[in-house]
């Protein structure tokens, strides 16, 4: 049967306008294959295979037995028996001389019911922030996508010495009043602003709407207070730094993103908001406190609303010592999420249980009311997903099991900074990480730096991953890249949709 189904995906390949398709074997115990910038046939073989399908044409791809990691194009045809899929959400269709072509970075995602928004940079400037940014939308849990681009940017015709640049995309629903909200940080010549668009089906979105203008705002995050028995459902905040004020500011909407509340100083200047609502309606902001340039020691804080937004009690959530990542980009922002059940869940990456400070781990910290937490631990991803550095954790907790979690992450797969090579892993836990899964990789490949776009603090990808749940599957959202072609990078953001109980667990 199997020979029976292979002939037949070979005979379509070849058939019609397809006739000059390569026809691509891994070897045959398995191993990694990549197609060309034309119509392939990707074969793997009997073993697991890595196969890289994106950035070509329409491709087949046919797996075997083996468990197998396939990076693909929205419309390559991949075969039922390829395990673990990622597909490319984002197309760079900028072409302004500044920025970096092709290149998609810093994803965030949310989900609500089985429908994922994701959101990127798209063409970003070495010197910080991007073009434009894009959008996907998917309705069946990550496994098939629809992409979009904001309406809020025209960098290409606007006067020289004057370009709008996006930045910090973050995703939120309001379920009482049926929206998707996409956050940005927009940046013009001597000032900048916090921005929402809204949209009904995650696809089509609105001009968007200015939440707060200064001179130097950064790091926006959105979060809804969706919980039935809250006080405040249907209440949206904004949180962000302004770091002319040197303050940590929050503002809140409660008619779906149209208006926004005046500003409330909710702290000092805290960097990487990350706002979180229990079902009580209890606001939790965790974020970053970081002494001196470098940003490698300093403490991870939380801030504690239980009105709404309105005034803020202030604690520690723990000490940070971090390595630096050098030539990346990847600051130690903390990621943060709340199950259903009240606790919170925050993972940043952290050196200091290691003699040393010899390489990061990511370390996984809980609270039940944002005011008392646990001490940091770590969290176990064995060599083959990175156990020498592990950096820019993108975390989910599952709203339909407490306890369950994804993580995504970025890790070295080998010695930097002698031979830095980027890979992108994967871990679960069923038990509110007490225990985890087996890392699963999903890059096909080791990724160069010189591959990756260039930014003011290194090499990017972006400053976080992102992790959602939706319909019975968890949905990775990640940063790629292949090598350039000619001048152009090949850099985009990838969704895999992977069962939410890996295989080992059932």
């Amino acid at each position: 049967m199997r020979r029976l189904i292979l002939s037949s995906l070979l005979a379509a390949a070849l058939s019609g306008g397809t006739a000059t398709a390569d026809v691509v074997r891994a070897p045959a115990h398995g191993g990694t294959i990549a197609g060309t910038p034309r119509a392939d046939v990707l074969v793997g073989g009997r073993g697991a295979d890595e196969i890289q399908a994106a950035f070509g044409g329409v491709d087949h791809v046919r797996c075997g037995a083996g468990r197998d990691v396939v990076n693909a194009d929205l419309a390559d045809r991949v075969a039922s028996d390829c395990e673990v899929v990622a597909r490319r959400l984002s197309v760079d269709p900028s072409t302004n001389p500044a920025s970096q072509h092709e290149t998609a970075v810093e994803p965030d995602s949310f989900a609500w019911g089985p429908t994922v928004v994701a959101a990127f940079q798209l063409g970003r400037f070495a010197q910080g922030a991007a073009s434009n940014v894009g959008t996907a939308v998917s309705t069946d849990g990550g496994r098939t996508w629809r992409r979009a681009v904001l309406p809020s940017l025209t960098v290409e015709s606007t006067p020289p010495g004057t370009e709008t640049a996006a930045s910090d995309p973050t995703v939120a629903y309001d379920a009482m009043h049926r929206v998707w909200l996409v956050g940005t940080l927009t940046i013009e010549t001597g000032s900048s602003q916090i921005a929402v668009s809204r949209s009904s089906d995650g696809l089509q979105w609105a001009r968007p709407v200015t939440v707060a203008t200064g001179p130097v705002l950064d790091k926006d995050w959105f979060a809804c207070d969706n919980g039935a028995a809250s006080p405040y459902r249907g209440r949206c905040y904004a949180t962000y730094t302004d770091d002319a004020a040197e303050t940590t500011v929050v503002q809140h909407s409660d008619d779906g993103g149209v208006t926004w509340s005046p500003q409330v100083r909710a702290s000092q200047t805290l960097v990487g908001t990350q706002p979180v609502i229990r079902p009580d309606g209890r606001l939790v902001i965790v974020a970053g406190d970081y002494a001196g340039e470098a940003g490698l020691t300093g403490s991870i804080d939380a801030l504690v609303s239980t009105d709404g937004g309105q005034t803020f009690a202030s604690n520690q959530v723990s000490a940070l010592h971090t390595r630096s990542q050098g030539p990346l980009r990847a600051v130690a922002l903390p990621s943060v999420d709340v199950d259903s059940a009240g606790k919170i869940y925050a993972v940043w990456d952290d050196c200091s249980l290691r003699p040393t400070c010899a390489g990061n781990d990511l370390v996984l910290s809980t609270s039940s009311d944002g005011v008392h937490w646990t001490p940091p631990a770590r969290i176990p991803i064995a060599a083959g997903g990175g156990a020498a550095d592990a950096f820019l954790p993108g975390l989910a907790a599952d709203q339909g099991h407490p306890g369950r979690l994804g993580l995504v992450y970025g890790y070295w797969q080998n010695a930097c900074p002698d031979l830095c090579r980027l890979g992108i892993g994967f871990v679960s836990s069923a038990d509110g990480g007490t225990t985890w899964s087996d890392p699963q990789r999903l890059s096909t490949q080791p990724i160069r730096m010189s591959w990756l776009a260039r930014s003011e603090g290194g090499r990017m990808i972006g400053d976080y991953l992102s992790t959602s749940y939706a319909a019975g599957r968890v949905v990775p959202v990640f940063t790629l890249a292949l090598a350039p072609r000619g001048s152009r990078l090949r850099e985009a953001v990838f969704a895999a949709s992977l069962p939410a109980v890996p295989q080992s667990d059932r």
